[in-house]
């Protein structure tokens, strides 16, 4: 009975060390890197979702931490994922498009919280009108506070991508904090 039970409390351990999370990124002609670029813990996995007609591939860059190769494929909808189980840098790219380029980055996280913080992207920086904010998370608000801490400007966000209008705010720097549920990034941007 004690060997069941340091069995079984083995397996459950080594089950919850290898909890997987399943990060799901859009794949098209004129992909933002930083859309495609992001940072996982290992064991999760990363779903690549072609979003246009177009034929596509996700093939692991040589020099690559972990080897991958979805092969030509083409349609909208069509899927293709990968677990990562290795810490290291994956660079990889579309076979047909060369411009369709990203990173995963696998790293021991502490939390949710730095995943969360890892994988916002923001561009272009500095910006003149729009400022885009791109997140593995489904994004809620944000608000920006000028270099003295002042809120200047809040809104909510409206998912995964958010267009954040910054025409009306005076050349400078500022903070951006976006948050996802209980979740909050923090970022600087610099306004022309």
């Amino acid at each position: 009975m004690k060997k069941t039970k340091l069995f079984f409390l083995a397996a459950l351990t080594s089950l919850m060390a290898t909890a997987q999370t399943t990060f799901d990124l859009d794949w098209f002609v004129g992909v933002p890197s930083g859309n495609v670029s992001i940072t996982v813990a290992p064991g999760d996995t990363v779903r690549w979702t072609w979003t246009d007609e177009v034929p596509h591939s996700v093939t692991s860059d040589s020099g690559s931490q972990e080897d991958f190769d979805s092969g030509i494929l083409t349609g909208n909808g069509t899927q293709f994922s990968f677990t990562f189980t290795q810490i290291g840098v994956n660079d990889y790219a579309c076979d047909v498009h060369s411009s369709m380029q990203g990173t995963i980055t696998v790293e021991q996280t502490a939390s949710i919280e730095d995943q969360f913080r890892k994988n916002i992207s923001f561009y272009p920086n500095p910006v003149s009108n729009r400022l885009t904010v791109a997140s593995l998370y489904k994004l809620d608000s944000y608000k920006i506070y000028n270099i003295l801490g002042k809120l200047v400007s809040q809104g909510a966000a409206n998912g995964n991508i958010t267009e954040i209008d910054m025409s009306n705010l005076e050349s400078g720097m500022y903070f951006i904090n976006a948050t996802s549920g209980e979740l909050q990034s923090t970022f600087k941007v610099t306004k022309k």
